[in-house]
């Protein structure tokens, strides 16, 4: 598991840290970084949780994978806005079908 404090050094040397959106932006995307490793350590094993309901059980999916998910999507879009993400492969080519300014005529 990485340590949040060096992904917040890491974060802070790519960023202008004379902007104080940006270093928002960093706390933000370190915060949910701790709230994610909190809730991954809660799931560990038990990705699949049984709900009782007076003599039924229902067996369903852990309720803290799903918030796992939301959480690494703010992560991956803070990331990008913060301009840390490298595009995903292909991504180039379709830059090839951007309209140009001609375009508008």
């Amino acid at each position: 598991m990485t340590d949040v404090e060096d992904v917040r050094k890491y974060l802070l040397e790519k960023v202008d840290t004379a902007d104080p959106v940006a270093i928002e932006k960093v706390d933000r995307y370190c915060s949910l970084m701790s709230m994610y490793y909190t809730l991954d350590a809660v799931v560990g094993d038990n990705v699949i949780t049984i709900v009782k309901n007076g003599k039924q059980e229902f067996t369903k999916t852990n309720p803290a994978i799903t918030e796992m998910a939301k959480i690494n999507t703010q992560m991956i879009n803070l990331s990008k806005d913060m301009g840390l993400s490298a595009p995903p492969p292909g991504a180039q080519a379709s830059d090839s079908k951007m309209y140009k300014s001609s375009d508008l005529v």
